[in-house]
């Protein structure tokens, strides 16, 4: 396997960041629709939305794998990352399903942070 770049690395190509971008939105509006849609529980629609999300990204990764343009070293960090992050995720809502009006508000201010975050970056695009 040769050294990846802008040229050969399935990272930088235009429409693997367009699928990025997509699979984000994707998931920032799939816990709130399965919210209201499905009258679910925040913590079930949360880990649905992660569920198909991961489901989504392991598909890519099985692709990209039989395809020779992975970066292994990359992957296990990722990996090691995301189960650290699940682990202590997983702790934190627990915690805080004893408290549901402590989830809902930490989740709102989530989604207004981001939704401020994405203002301010695109004001110009506004004007």
């Amino acid at each position: 396997m040769g050294k990846f770049n802008k040229k050969n690395n399935p990272i930088w190509s235009y429409d693997r960041v367009g699928i990025w971008i997509l699979a984000l939105a994707a998931d920032s509006w799939l816990s709130p629709s399965l919210l209201v849609t499905t009258n679910m529980a925040i913590v079930e629609a949360i880990g649905t939305s992660l569920f198909s999300v991961g489901t989504f990204g392991l598909t890519t990764a099985l692709n990209y794998s039989l395809s020779g343009m992975v970066n292994w070293f990359v992957v296990l960090a990722l990996v090691c990352g995301g189960l650290i992050g699940g682990i202590f995720g997983a702790k934190v809502a627990k915690c805080l399903s004893k408290q549901r009006q402590a989830l809902n508000n930490i989740f709102s201010a989530v989604v207004r942070i981001v939704a401020i975050y994405m203002i301010i970056k695109n004001v110009d695009a506004l004007n």
